[in-house]
């Protein structure tokens, strides 16, 4: 295996993987919503940056297939973006079936949605 390959994956550190990770950021978060995705968005208590989990139920999709797809996709998108975006734990939440997720318009929206996040924390 080159260093090549290994740089192009997601470390488990940015992901979040508990239970309680994911009730931390619905319980503190402040919520965004764009044309393909919502995020519930809180600011990170770790050093690593960008933290990302995802939630995509059923209710979505029946399709696992579809489910997984859109998975690989706003994983990705979120891999691609993670050095630009603030240090947030992120939920990214797909809205509607049907639409055509593609990885560079959800790259673009996820930008997005993370600076009005951003932005509505430093509100307050």
């Amino acid at each position: 295996m080159t260093s090549e390959t290994t740089n192009q994956c997601l470390p488990r550190n940015v992901q979040l993987r508990s239970k309680r990770d994911y009730a931390d950021v619905y319980a503190n978060g402040v919520r965004v919503r764009g044309k393909y995705m919502r995020i519930v968005a809180a600011p990170t208590t770790k050093e690593v940056g960008a933290r990302m989990g995802l939630s995509v139920g059923r209710k979505f999709e029946s399709s696992a297939v579809s489910r997984n797809r859109v998975r690989r996709v706003l994983r990705e998108a979120f891999r691609l973006q993670r050095h630009q975006l603030p240090a947030l734990d992120l939920i990214l939440i797909p809205n509607a079936r049907g639409r055509s997720y593609r990885t560079p318009i959800i790259e673009d929206e996820l930008l997005q949605l993370c600076a009005d996040a951003w932005s509505k924390i430093e509100q307050g």
